[in-house]
């Protein structure tokens, strides 16, 4: 007589990354709120101990609200071409169309930034509200890849006026333009490549001569480095209270390697070597100081450039870790071919790998389930990998890490959330966020994009893997 088999005992199937992701947004709408305008989602369930008052939990965002959860929307309507999720990403589009920032926000902001400068320890980073997570250019983002898949002329205007309003906002200074004291991919340098990519689209030359401007403002803050190379200085760390005058970050989010990024896309744009110079300066830079082997390498989360590299301490993640820092070295080698890029790539992913991750937490790997941080950004990445490489280890990689995912995720009585501690220094506060970058509707979405490369299906990418 045969045994029942316990689903424990199961290991996951393809059409289990899908189901996963099904189950995902119902629970995400369960969270739904209707609104005359459109629809929107909760950023966390009732009763629970999510962040409040930060401008990063805009309703609007790519982030954490409409834009982003409209775009995972996007992506499963993609792969299942179920129309109720299109429906859900259009409702979610007409939401933000209706609550267009026009420049009093951006001229708003810039006020309280020339109000504070000066002051000790301001610890807000004004700028990070133009970027490309939560700002409006991040709506623009969506808009756009909705443009794509239904050719509705009215997100393609939504997001090419984004752009012009981001165009308008800057502040001219000696042919060189800013918007805020933020340089970093997260700040302003994101709002330059976004307007790379809409330049991309247009033609339209004001785009490039904007971004080319935006980039020599931001060279004025080049430094050597004792090991040789380029790093940047893109904000006080002090006043952001995340360290003391001689610490920078490093990697994508936050420091010289999302800088190299900018002038990778700006070589791409305008062909001006002087721009791979930039970047092969970085990573100069960061070569003087990576720990790892022949095989695998790994750039500190924060470096201190006067007293030298002290702190053994590494994220893992997108933000700032190995895969964010990744991305100069692939745009790069997909502009010219050459295999140096490619192999940085491989050592970096290789890092993580040796790390521990997926399986393993860590300083630099907590129990967040967030696209930033966490393993739903590992996921994106190795199936990215798999794509663009078809080396089966990567493969083998974005499967251990959807496993995982699915693992550490939790049946409600209705869909499946995902909870996990979004910041790092609070490990008590665990959230079952449904933002994109935040929460469920990443985890869910870097679930499609595995499902979708191993079933060859073009779907929708994000600011990272987009331009």
């Amino acid at each position: 007589m045969g045994k029942k088999i316990p689903y424990l005992f199961k290991t996951y199937e393809t059409e289990d990354y899908l189901k996963t992701a099904g189950e995902t947004a119902e629970w995400i709408n369960e969270q739904e709120v209707t609104k005359a305008e459109g629809i929107i989602w909760k950023t966390f369930p009732d009763g629970q101990p999510g962040l409040t008052g930060s401008s990063i939990l805009s309703d609007t965002s790519f982030y954490a609200g409409s834009a982003g959860i409209g775009f995972f929307f996007l992506r499963l309507y993609q792969v299942t071409q179920d129309k109720k999720w299109l429906e859900k990403a259009e409702l979610a589009a007409d939401y933000l169309l209706s609550k267009e920032k026009d420049i009093s926000f951006y001229r708003n902001i810039q006020g309280q930034i020339e109000a504070e400068k000066g002051k000790e320890h301001a610890s807000k980073l004004y700028g990070w509200a133009f970027g490309y997570k939560i700002g409006p250019i991040s709506e623009g983002q969506f808009a756009h890849a909705l443009f794509l898949e239904t050719n509705e002329q009215k997100y393609y205007d939504f997001a090419i006026r984004q752009a012009d309003t981001f165009v308008e906002a800057g502040i001219e200074e000696d042919e060189k333009i800013h918007w805020s004291d933020a340089r970093d991919i997260v700040g302003d340098a994101g709002g330059i490549v976004y307007l790379l990519q809409v330049y991309k689209q247009t033609g339209n030359k004001k785009y490039l001569e904007t971004a080319v401007k935006a980039g020599e403002y931001i060279e004025q803050f080049a430094n050597p480095a004792k090991n040789g190379g380029t790093y940047y200085y893109l904000y006080d760390l002090v006043a952001a209270n995340e360290g003391d005058e001689d610490t920078i970050h490093v990697n994508f989010s936050h420091g010289s390697a999302g800088t190299a990024y900018l002038w990778a896309v700006l070589y791409e744009a305008t062909k001006d070597k002087k721009y791979l110079g930039r970047a092969e300066k970085i990573f100069e830079y960061l070569d003087g100081i990576a720990s790892g082997d022949d095989e695998a390498v790994l750039y500190p989360y924060q470096d201190h450039p006067k007293r030298g590299f002290a702190d053994d301490r590494f994220y893992l993640g997108m933000c700032g870790g190995p895969i964010g820092s990744s991305f100069p070295y692939k745009k790069l080698y997909q502009l010219t071919g050459d295999e140096k890029y490619l192999d940085k790539v491989k050592k970096l992913a290789e890092g993580l790998v040796r790390s521990g991750v997926p399986e393993h937490l860590s300083w630099g790997y907590w129990g967040s389930k967030c696209l930033c941080c966490g393993g739903p950004g590992v996921l994106e990445y190795f199936a990215d990998l798999y794509d663009l490489t078809g080396d089966e280890k990567y493969k083998k990689y974005a499967k251990r890490t959807a496993d995982k995912l699915i693992s550490d995720s939790y049946e409600e009585k209705k869909g499946r959330s995902f909870y996990g501690a979004w910041d790092r220094i609070d490990p008590a506060r665990v959230v079952s966020y449904t933002g994109y970058y935040i929460g469920a509707a990443g985890a869910a979405g870097a679930l499609l994009k595995y499902y979708s490369v191993l079933k060859n299906i073009k779907i929708a990418d994000f600011f990272e893997y987009y331009l």
